[in-house]
């Protein structure tokens, strides 16, 4: 079902319609792949967090940057689906993506960053013998526990702390099952949540580069150290008769849907970003362009790349589930970062996501600080239909067309550009961030003023580099 269709039904059907498409709405989104690469194996000792966030039938996305706020005794949030969510007293400030309309998914914060460097990022996972249609009312969507994790954690263990009370408290509301990759200054975890509730979480391992497509993968309880979750884990799956006490419990084994969970349209996923890590994993060298290159990749040089090359047609029309789609709505590489160069760094300064509107491989990653306080007008502008100056539709303008000419030059043309821009961006971060960082210390203010400055003009830049390109592609 399109999700123009969907929408009509949501608006139309109130709460009875909600529960009927939420079974739809949660199938057109098993298709994000994410990755959590901790600081000892990274180049210059930042956390790492890249996410693709597949979605479908033109989910625009926006970006944004929220302030911290106060909140008056009593205060309530009410969540999409009739969950009343109590506020805390303060939320944090942060900056992310969001869908243009939370009714439209259903989705809200899709990726983000915090004051504190929290950062979390979502994909759809399956459960075991999920009901149809999936229960949504009273509980929460998937991009719910994002936002509510980056305005209340300070660390990332604190982020699954709360994204597991709200399982337990409200449940997931039209899914199955979902997972979150959380990371910090210092480290990253997985948490992965069921349809009622029931959570685990798994803190990565020094030296550890780990990745998530589509399906669970926490497997054995080891210790209370590295491991979190719920306390009727369980017993549930004892009442359900998915667990015999006397066996190992694995969190995959019990939980998971059983058909998925070695499916290629999840494994070659998976396995083709650790192929692409291993060298530099092995090297320790894991920087933020390597990350964009694995979200731009086809499978090229292997005997998945179904089109020789791309000289049969795009990569993105084959039977293989490529890492990069048509259906990539915004990809992100988030670095947390508490020191550069050796030197001690606010969080204005240390917390950066490079993100690309729509298709990775047709885009250009550009350089989002968390002290970057406003964001341009054409990157909060656009929804499902084609928009005026909107960052989003240039960007997708240019992806349609460059789909229906991989076999021409024109890929090579927006190769080109890509990497002169990014190389200048790259080449350039050291001076932008040492100034950056001087005038912080006398001014935090002027710090975030330039910083915004900075970011807006690159963002800004990048879009008219794409509008070109789109101008070149249909010219050939």
């Amino acid at each position: 079902m399109p999700r123009k269709c969907c929408l009509k039904l949501l608006a139309a059907a109130g709460a009875f319609g909600f529960m009927t498409v939420a079974a739809t709405l949660a199938q057109q989104r098993d298709k994000c792949t994410s990755v959590i690469v901790n600081k000892d194996l990274t180049a210059d000792g930042s956390v790492i967090l890249g996410h693709n966030e597949d979605l479908s039938n033109y989910s625009a996305h926006h970006y944004f940057h929220t302030p911290r706020a106060t909140h008056d005794a009593g205060e309530v949030v009410t969540t999409f689906y009739g969950a009343k969510v109590p506020q805390v007293p303060l939320t944090y400030a942060y900056t992310g993506t969001t869908l243009f309309d939370i009714s439209y998914s259903p989705g809200a914060v899709t990726s983000g960053v915090n004051e504190y460097q929290v950062a979390v990022v979502n994909n759809a996972s399956y459960r075991r013998d999920a009901p149809s249609p999936l229960p949504s009312e009273g509980r929460l969507i998937w991009t719910e526990f994002t936002k509510f994790a980056l305005e209340r954690a300070k660390t990332a263990e604190e982020a699954v702390d709360v994204i597991g009370a709200l399982a337990s408290t409200y449940k997931l509301g039209a899914d199955s099952g979902s997972m979150f990759g959380v990371t910090d200054t210092k480290e990253g975890w997985w948490v992965e949540v069921t349809l009622d509730g029931q959570w685990i979480a798994e803190r990565t391992q020094s030296g550890s580069a780990t990745v998530r497509a589509n399906i669970f993968r926490i497997g054995e309880i080891k210790d209370a150290k590295n491991f979190k979750y719920s306390d009727d884990l369980i017993s549930y799956a004892v009442a359900k008769g998915w667990y015999d006490p006397k066996d190992t419990f694995n969190f995959t084994t019990v939980y998971a849907e059983p058909t998925k969970v070695d499916s290629q349209y999840n494994l070659r996923r998976e396995n083709r970003v650790k192929d692409l890590l291993q060298a530099s994993v092995a090297a320790k060298t894991v920087a933020p362009q390597l990350i964009m290159s694995i979200w731009r990749d086809h499978y090229e040089g292997t005997k998945y790349d179904l089109t020789d090359g791309h000289r049969l047609g795009s990569p993105h029309q084959t039977e293989e589930r490529t890492l990069c789609r048509m259906d990539t709505e915004v990809s992100t590489v988030i670095q947390s970062r508490a020191q550069i160069k050796g030197q001690d760094v606010p969080a204005d300064i240390g917390a950066i996501c490079w993100r690309a509107m729509a298709t990775p491989c047709s885009s250009i990653y550009t350089p989002w600080y968390l002290g970057s306080l406003e964001v341009p007008k054409e990157y909060q502008t656009g929804d499902s239909q084609f928009t005026k100056k909107s960052a989003y539709w240039t960007a997708r303008n240019l992806s349609k067309s460059l789909d229906m000419r991989y076999r021409d030059a024109v890929i090579d043309e927006v190769k080109s550009v890509q990497n002169k821009f990014e190389d200048q961006e790259f080449a350039s971060q050291d001076a932008i961030e040492k100034k950056a960082l001087e005038l912080y210390t006398k001014d935090p203010d002027a710090a975030r003023t330039y910083l915004t400055k900075y970011t807006s003009k690159m963002a800004k830049k990048a879009m008219g580099k794409l509008n070109g390109l789109y101008k070149y592609a249909e010219r050939h």
